[in-house]
């Protein structure tokens, strides 16, 4: 499978390095998301001065990045070969420039190109959201002109096609529209902010609905306040796993994030507090294909995931130039069938693949058992091993198995030892995934192909002892990154 340069392309060669393949705890370093190993990418982070050289490529040296604001992506149904399985993770990234009143995307895999529009009606003014479909139509939340943009990419430039709204409060009229958001059957969700709603129209901008609207008289008046980005979770397309229709929205100043039905009926909700911070500033919302839900901050310098349910999983990054960090990240956008995440922040631009990774791993002792109970940042493939002082392996308490992303547990029966599989309690078994597992518990015997000789039933005896666990993602770039993380323990 070919290697993609998409959004990265939009600012130019970065440094080529590559990923660790395995990290461990002695090398204790945060995989929630992790970049594409070197040979299979060597382009991971870009800034300003890349995207001066690539621009001067095409004669463009006054294209700079200009507060950067939303990102979308999505495989073009005019480019993809469904012969080819080579280009399938081949992405059209789109990034909105807002404080120079363009988008950057890459034409092909090899090249870049700018829409600014022609004239009056085609020019944007501090645009803000931007989403797009396979099938190449592109929508802008153009906030300072008060309306929305339709564009249409056919497979390698940008065209207008047409503007919708203008300045007001009635339907289909907008004050700030700032994010925006399609589903499969056309409908188009934009928060119109300074309204305090979100208007949701048909294919062909026809007004529908509104939600938080106060002189909304149909029942679905849910409370909002300045709505910001927003996602949409569309259980009739193929890149989500759990089939579940969902709005994610961020409001109240950019500080809380809601889960709405599209009717506006609440699912879920979490402000700052609720996960430990007493000042975000939430920028962007994507949500990938086990419609877990990540937010980028620019206050804090750092994207948070959350689960499905907005229960909270991990942060990832930190204020800095360096590999994963980010100095006020602003969009975020995701390819939902191969785990690729593309961040802007206002310096540089980012491409990551979702990794996973293994913490808060504590050890409890529960009468003949020991306990190991640790979170997971991703739904993953767990292989667990207990081995001696000696380094020789004593148990395997699963091979290959399925976990979901949240706190798990682990047990190791110290009465069953080498080869046996004590138990595994994963929170909430993925489903297919899991019924399809052909490495399901296996009983008192080895598994084959484990490594382990299974010996006659025996007890441990006391001493120092040491957990490896090693996880995996579900997605296919897995093979390129395996967590591993060990630690010892004694009884």
């Amino acid at each position: 499978m070919r290697c993609i340069q998409i959004y990265i392309l939009l600012f130019g060669l970065a440094a080529s390095v590559s990923t660790q393949e395995t990290i461990t705890k002695r090398v204790r370093e945060a995989t929630t998301l992790v970049y594409p190993p070197s040979r299979h990418a060597p382009l991971h982070k870009a800034t300003a001065v890349h995207l001066f050289a690539f621009m001067a490529l095409i004669g463009r040296t006054d294209v700079t990045p200009d507060d950067p604001q939303g990102l979308a992506a999505t495989r073009l149904k005019s480019t993809d070969d469904p012969q080819n399985r080579n280009d399938d993770d081949d992405l059209t990234v789109y990034g909105v420039n807002s404080g120079q009143n363009n988008i950057i995307f890459n034409s092909s895999m090899q090249s870049i190109d700018i829409y600014e529009g022609k004239g009056p009606k085609q020019k944007l003014r501090k645009p803000r959201g931007i989403a797009c479909n396979s099938d190449g139509d592109v929508y802008i939340a153009d906030s300072g002109n008060n309306r929305v943009v339709k564009l249409l990419n056919p497979g390698s430039y940008l065209t207008f096609v047409d503007a919708f709204g203008k300045r007001g409060s009635k339907p289909a009229e907008f004050n700030e529209p700032s994010g925006i958001a399609l589903g499969t059957d056309g409908r188009i969700f934009v928060t119109d902010t300074g309204n305090d709603r979100i208007q949701v129209f048909d294919k062909n901008m026809k007004f529908l609905y509104a939600l938080g609207d106060k002189n909304d008289s149909t029942g679905l008046a849910v409370s909002m306040v300045r709505p910001d980005a927003i996602a949409f979770a569309d259980p009739t397309e193929n890149d989500l796993f759990f089939k579940e229709e969902f709005i994610t929205v961020i409001d109240l100043n950019n500080t809380r994030i809601r889960k709405l039905t599209p009717d506006g009926q609440f699912i879920a909700g979490v402000n700052s507090t609720d996960y430990g911070y007493q000042q975000v500033y939430l920028t962007s919302v994507a949500v990938d294909y086990y419609s877990n839900i990540w937010v980028t901050d620019m206050f804090n310098h750092c994207v948070h995931k959350f689960d499905r349910h907005l229960n909270y999983i991990a942060r990832f990054g930190n204020i800095g130039d360096g590999d994963n960090q980010f100095f006020e990240p602003r969009g975020i956008a995701i390819g939902r069938n191969y785990g690729q995440v593309f961040i802007n922040d206002k310096k540089s631009a980012q491409y990551f693949h979702i990794g996973t990774d293994i913490i808060d791993l504590k050890i409890s002792l529960q009468d003949s058992s020991i306990r190991f109970d640790f979170m997971l940042t991703e739904h993953s493939k767990i292989t667990a091993r207990i081995f001696d002082d000696k380094n020789s392996p004593v148990g395997l308490l699963c091979l290959n198995k399925s976990f979901s992303v949240g706190n798990n547990s682990l047990v190791w029966n110290r009465q069953l030892v080498q080869g046996t599989v004590s138990g595994i309690f994963p929170n909430d078994v993925l489903k297919r995934r899991l019924a399809a597992d052909s490495s399901s518990f296996i009983g008192h015997g080895a598994p084959k192909d484990s490594g382990i000789t299974a010996l006659p039933h025996s007890t441990a005896q006391p001493g120092l002892y040491k957990i490896r666990i090693e996880a995996k993602t579900n997605y296919i770039y897995n093979r390129y990154f395996t967590k591993q993380v060990e630690v010892e323990f004694a009884f």
